[in-house]
């Protein structure tokens, strides 16, 4: 029995650690030749709240509550689709906004580095605190999952 018990604990860390180098495996969802990753993590806890309505983000200059998503490897134009924040035992889903774009271009391109914004009126299932710690991901379309960990301003 420990030795089962051993060897699921060794697959949930095998899982964890392809899914922290989620980009650069083929086995993730990324394509080789891709080194996309979450540089940046600026989430003002002001901005998330129960009370307020959104659950979007758009694309754009870094200001306010945002993710930084940079690419350093030659592969690139990368949809992100989703993020996640979990916060509290809880996680809150966020949608890119209708219409609206996030590509991740290859290194050296204009798009190499986005910024995922959050409106300040983003929600949260759990009111943020600032100073509280908070955990998440960003979802690609081609299947690759980002992780990133910050901590509310």
């Amino acid at each position: 029995m420990i030795a089962l018990a051993t060897m699921v604990a060794i697959a949930a860390i095998a899982v964890l650690f392809f899914l922290g180098n989620q980009t650069d495996c083929l086995m993730c969802g990324g394509p080789v030749g891709s080194q996309v990753a979450v540089t940046a993590v600026s989430l003002r806890a002001a901005d998330f709240l129960t009370t307020n309505a959104g659950t979007f983000f758009t694309c754009g200059v870094a200001v306010g509550s945002f993710l930084m998503l940079s690419n350093t490897g030659t592969a690139g134009n990368f949809s992100v689709t989703t993020a996640k924040i979990d916060w509290k035992g809880q996680t809150t889903s966020y949608s890119l906004m209708a219409g609206g774009t996030c590509v991740v271009g290859a290194a050296g391109s204009a798009r190499e580095t986005q910024n995922l914004l959050f409106a300040p009126t983003t929600n949260l299932l759990t009111n943020a605190t600032a100073g509280g710690n908070f955990t998440g991901f960003v979802a690609l379309a081609n299947g690759a999952i980002l992780i990133f960990a910050g901590t509310f301003q």
